[in-house]
């Protein structure tokens, strides 16, 4: 796939989500729902916004793979949130951070139900401080998965750093991982 081919099917894709939000609107806007349709602005411009902060954490394969996944995965919807004083993470990109979260991603889409509606959210939240700078990045998935606590363990063991198991029920599983900014 040439660079052009790249260029030309990202602006497709985004084209094709704005008008599915124009069209949103102007069904609410027909019906005279009004309080909707704020409701959509403001959650495309929280979108917006976080897309943004994504781009900004210098991890450019991590980002291209976050905002272009639901383009290509149906079994579940991933949302990003980007919170606190961004600090690149171009450091840990290549080997840790792209690597993780591709293999939890994948794997939690190919786990996923299809009878059931999934979503996966993906934080980023940053802390620093005079004692440390971080990034701890949560997995938050709300649906049905198809794996055992226990299938995940050979999973998360294989990746650096260490992903931990938060949270784990028929229908939520959180992972969380820490990435030191140095």
């Amino acid at each position: 796939m040439t660079k052009q081919w790249d260029i030309i099917d990202a602006l497709r894709h985004t084209r094709h989500d704005w008008l599915n939000v124009i069209q949103l609107i102007k069904g609410n806007l027909a019906l005279g729902r009004y309080d909707r349709i704020e409701q959509i602005i403001d959650e495309v411009t929280a979108q917006s916004l976080n897309e943004s902060k994504l781009s900004m954490i210098s991890a450019p394969t991590v980002a291209t793979f976050l905002l272009t996944y639901n383009w290509q995965c149906t079994e579940m919807k991933i949302d990003v949130d980007v919170i606190g004083d961004i600090k690149p993470l171009s450091a840990h990109e290549d080997m840790l951070l792209y690597r993780t979260c591709q293999t939890l991603i994948n794997q939690m889409a190919e786990s996923s139900s299809s009878s059931s509606e999934n979503h996966l959210l993906v934080t980023f939240l940053f802390t620093n401080n005079e004692y440390n700078n971080e990034c701890q990045i949560t997995f938050d998935y709300q649906g049905t998965l198809q794996m055992k606590k226990e299938e995940w363990q050979p999973i998360v063991k294989k990746l650096v750093p260490e992903v931990n198991v938060i949270e784990w029920n028929e229908h939520e599983c959180v992972l969380q991982t820490t990435f030191t900014i140095n």
